[in-house]
């Protein structure tokens, strides 16, 4: 991502003083980018040389593109604080003391006046061009809420679902959701707190509305404004569920029945440059009729479903979106919590005696807490050596059991893994083709590099099927990129299951309460 200047991201202005034998308009048609202004000055006496006499044309037209020619979405309020106010359940619309019609007179002029020619580009803001980097956000200035940057450590938009709950309204309230729970550990720079829960009865009214994207969606920034912003004015929706934003990434708003979905369209886009005939100056500028409306029909979980048919968000978002009864949902249990009689031999292996085989806890997450080890090499190292223990005695590498508590499929409360061939020497992080960090494979970055299923390893749905070799795991899935989804990721006994993966760098499994353990030879053991 080119990094943004102060200027691009509050005023929405990036210019570049051209030859005087440049002037007046440039079409560049419904694309704007570098080629398209090739072509569009192709046979004329103007060329990208004379229209940029300072050199780095791709990076000037793609400033221009990205922050001249589309409305930026602070422009609309003129603060990031008050879109990060407003976004979270607060401002001036919420908590101010004027009148609410004073309050949302800027909003309203933008919405009378703008709102169905412009493209309104998705939020970036000047404010987080330091901050994210220096915190796991990101090269880039998205808000919190809404950070779509697919390599950010703690990037909250995988799922392209986006998505508001509001609690109270001006005029009259239409409660179309039930809301569920909340992990408040989702939305720490919203709520300010790092690890809570809240459940609750589904009795709360709530409105709740969103919206989903496919990759190159150039109107997304429109969609966004019509879930939030305009159902506020025109429709006096505000306020937040406790604890949760009022608007964000689906994955840090609370889990609700259901929600209403919406879209936006633009027809006609044509986007063009203009030359200042006086200072040369070149500017980016842009047409379009925008409409918007619902889904077809759909609400916001179908419309998921029927626009990323085949992917892992189609299945994900039902994480998030139960349908139409909150016991759909996931809750804490026992297990969950902190209490005497959760933590028991079946649920702790550390240390003891479980289907005839001793174990020995290797890391865990939750209840189970045990963090890898920080130096990488040495508890690389340390692991080989456990799984090495059992060849002389067994004939084979020892057996890696993870137990999870809070799975919801029971075919993965427990799984065994199963050692087939030698390892690849070690290098920290995901691993290549000729190289593993074995913890990391297991915690973080689940990888087909040396650890093909039939191959290098076999799943078992318990220790007995294990040793005796029976009833394999058919279904494989792994990490194709740098994403950090652990062990097993969609891996199943016939088919592909979601969510039922670990990951010690996100959240997001359901294998959040769970542990790993490694076989412990023994003279007396029983098969």
């Amino acid at each position: 991502m080119t990094k943004l200047s102060i200027s691009a991201l509050t005023m929405a202005l990036l210019i570049r003083r051209s030859d005087a034998v440049c002037e007046g308009d440039i079409s560049l048609g419904s694309t704007c980018d570098l080629a398209a202004l090739e072509t569009a000055l192709s046979g004329s006496t103007c060329t990208i040389d004379l229209l940029f006499p300072d050199g780095d044309a791709a990076t000037a037209v793609q400033e221009l593109c990205e922050y001249d020619a589309p409305t930026q979405f602070v422009k609309i309020q003129g603060s990031y604080q008050l879109d990060q106010r407003s976004m979270n359940g607060g401002g001036d619309v919420k908590d101010g003391e004027n009148t609410f019609d004073i309050d949302v007179a800027r909003v309203k002029r933008f919405i009378d006046n703008e709102m169905d020619d412009q493209v309104i580009a998705w939020p970036e803001y000047a404010q987080k061009e330091e901050y994210n980097p220096a915190n796991g956000y990101g090269d880039n200035g998205y808000m919190p809420n809404f950070n779509i940057d697919p390599d950010a450590e703690k990037g909250s938009c995988k799922l392209n679902t986006a998505m508001c709950c509001f609690v109270e309204s001006q005029f009259d309230f239409v409660d179309n959701s039930d809301i569920c729970r909340h992990d408040l550990s989702k939305s720490p720079q919203s709520n300010h707190i790092k690890s809570a829960w809240s459940v609750f009865s589904g009795d709360e009214s709530s409105h709740c509305v969103g919206f989903t994207w496919e990759d190159g969606d150039i109107y997304k920034g429109n969609t966004l404004f019509y879930t939030s912003l305009y159902q506020t004015v025109v429709n006096g929706y505000m306020g937040n569920v406790p604890g949760a934003p009022m608007c964000a990434c689906v994955e840090q708003m609370p889990v609700v029945t259901k929600a209403d979905c919406v879209t936006s369209t633009g027809t006609g886009l044509q986007y063009t440059l203009s030359v200042d005939k006086d200072t040369g100056d070149v500017s980016a500028s842009h047409s379009v009729a925008m409409t918007y409306g619902d889904c077809g029909g759909n609400d916001l979980k179908a419309q998921v479903k029927a626009t990323h048919a085949g992917s892992d968000i189609a299945t994900d978002i039902d994480e998030y979106l139960v349908g139409d009864d909150c016991a759909n949902a996931v809750y804490l249990n026992d297990e969950q919590l902190l209490v005497p009689s959760a933590i028991n031999s079946l649920m702790n292996l550390d240390g003891a005696e479980y289907e005839g085989r001793s174990w020995k806890q290797l890391f865990g997450e939750g209840i189970f807490f045990l963090p890898p080890d920080y130096d990488a090499a040495a508890g690389d190292a340390e692991m080989r050596a456990d799984l090495d223990a059992c060849v002389a005695s067994e004939g084979r590498q020892c057996l890696i059991l993870r137990k999870c508590t809070s799975c919801t499929v029971e075919s993965h409360k427990e799984i065994v893994y199963k050692r087939l061939t030698p390892w690849f020497p070690f290098q920290e992080g995901i691993s290549t083709d000729t190289t593993i960090d074995i913890v990391n494979l297991f915690t973080n970055q689940w990888r087909n590099n040396n650890n093909v299923l039939h191959v290098d390893y076999e799943l078992y749905s318990s220790v007995q099927d294990a040793l005796t070799g029976t009833d394999e795991w058919e279904q494989a899935d792994y990490n194709s990129n740098n994403h950090k989804y652990g062990f097993p990721r969609n891996s199943g006994p016939t088919g592909y299951v979601g969510n039922q993966w670990n990951s010690y760098a996100w959240s997001g499994g359901h294998a959040d309460q769970s542990a790993f353990y490694i076989e412990v030879p023994s003279e007396t053991t029983v098969v």
